[in-house]
């Protein structure tokens, strides 16, 4: 008899465990979901009547979390000529300059101001936002302190204009499902300007100004059809390009400017 009762003990205490232990999962939050990003249009081709497409950029995660999504190419050097004006009267070239560390192409958008999110230092590390552009690119020959900052920002507003810089704010649609799991989703208007080659797609993770996560993705544009064999020819035997490119323009109804320029095969 008393074996039976310490069994029927032994019982109501592992079958209480048990039920312990599963209240105990129920209860308790959920891991953390790893961040993703995925680039919709991940193969753009620039064919003769290309003017641009769209990428979009989503993924799944964590909940109250900000986010800071950047799209760009690889840093490189660019020269260009600083214009003044000579004796007060004309606007003149006076000097070559060479922005170094610069990327071509930089689009950065983010939930909130990118300043706000984190501190300089890894805003300058993961290189996010004009601010820290300003801190990674370097001029040659070198300027004065006040001179450098005046030269970048118009170096800034010239990439703007030209469709290769941009940085904005919201546009990214954050919900979560039935489920409870969060995702974001967001679309970048692409421009003709960026040129053929491989772009990075960076997206961050911030939670009390540190990043918390961060996935990438890519976007690959390349030239194909009379574009690439254009371009194919320019490099490699100009005289022919020449007489090709007129031809089709002349029968393309577009001039020479729009099918190649500067290796882009765009505007």
């Amino acid at each position: 008899m008393r074996m039976n009762l310490t069994l029927k003990k032994i019982t109501l205490l592992i079958a209480a465990a048990l039920l312990a232990t599963l209240a105990l999962a129920i209860g308790a939050p959920s891991a953390s979901a790893a961040l993703t990003a995925k680039a919709n249009h991940d193969d753009i081709k620039i064919n003769y009547n290309y003017n641009g497409s769209t990428v979009s950029v989503s993924g799944i995660s964590d909940p109250g979390v900000d986010l800071i999504i950047k799209i760009s190419s690889a840093n490189t050097d660019e020269e260009l000529m600083r214009k003044d004006k000579e004796a007060g009267l004309l606007w003149m070239n006076v000097e070559k300059l060479t922005m170094e560390n610069a990327p071509n192409f930089y689009y950065i958008r983010s939930t909130k101001d990118v300043d706000s999110l984190l501190g300089n230092d890894q805003l300058v590390a993961n290189n996010l936002g004009y601010g820290a552009l300003e801190e990674t690119i370097e001029i040659k020959p070198q300027q004065t302190p006040e001179m450098k900052k005046q030269l970048l920002g118009d170096y800034i507003k010239y990439k703007e204009a030209g469709k290769l810089y941009s940085q904005s704010l919201g546009d990214i649609d954050q919900k979560t499902d039935d489920a409870g799991q969060p995702s974001y989703y967001t679309i970048f208007d692409w421009p003709y300007q960026a040129p053929p080659g491989e772009y990075s797609v960076e997206v961050y993770a911030v939670k009390d100004h540190e990043i918390t996560d961060t996935a990438q993705s890519r976007v690959v544009v390349e030239q194909e059809g009379v574009v690439k064999a254009l371009s194919d020819m320019a490099q490699n035997n100009g005289g022919l390009y020449g007489i090709a490119a007129i031809g089709v323009s002349l029968t393309a109804g577009f001039g020479v400017g729009f099918v190649f320029k500067g290796g882009g095969g765009s505007h």
